[in-house]
């Protein structure tokens, strides 16, 4: 008997569910230090393998909860007049983009779920000029998929841009042999970690 494609995407879900459970328990517990070297060993290494200075558009997300710290790279983009966007959440699940210049004075940390923002001055940013995305994720694995928190957000973004370079930004530990993953999974084109870098075929 086949398995129903609404019984397949509950099972799909149910796997997600416990492996966002546990690495949002793992990052929880990562000590600043971990996190502070960690990111600048990634940087390091992003500023190798991706030459920032070909793009002149790139979205970039504001990490928060002890994710892979982004501060670096918008400063080094701004500096190299770059445009940076920033992510923002419109409704449940949707996100729009906004253009910043300044990251210590654009970015509002006093948002609903804590994330950083763009304040409402800032630019509005249109999701088909840009050339990059730097996403976030709780979880990668080997074949450049990503898991998020669920809500589509990135997906939804990526979606209406299939022709800009997609980065990932994970701790080693972030990185699995594979996830599950349903047909609204958007892949990345490349993911960085401390001793990894994985491109898709």
């Amino acid at each position: 008997m086949k398995t129903s494609p609404d019984k397949y995407r509950e099972i799909i879900t149910k796997e997600k569910n416990k492996i966002r459970t546990l690495f949002k328990s793992l990052r929880k517990n990562l000590e600043p230090d971990f996190v502070e070297k960690r990111s600048a060993i990634i940087y390091k290494k992003f500023l190798k393998i991706v030459n920032l200075n070909k793009f002149n558009s790139i979205c970039v997300y504001v990490d928060f909860d002890k994710e892979v710290s982004t501060k670096n790279i918008i400063n080094y983009a701004i500096k190299n007049n770059i445009k940076v966007s920033i992510p923002y959440i419109v409704d449940k699940y949707k996100m729009k983009l906004k253009y910043i210049k300044d990251y210590d004075k654009d970015i509002n940390r006093n948002t609903k779920f804590g994330n950083g923002e763009p304040f409402d001055y800032c630019k509005n940013a249109s999701i088909k000029e840009i050339s990059m995305f730097i996403i976030p994720a709780l979880a990668f694995d080997e074949y450049c998929n990503r898991l998020g928190f669920g809500k589509g957000y990135y997906d939804n973004i990526l979606k209406l841009n299939k022709k800009a370079l997609r980065i990932g930004l994970a701790y080693d530990y972030q990185i699995l042999p594979n996830l599950p993953k349903d047909n609204n999974d958007e892949m990345l084109d490349i993911i960085i970690s401390e001793n990894k870098v994985i491109k898709a075929d």
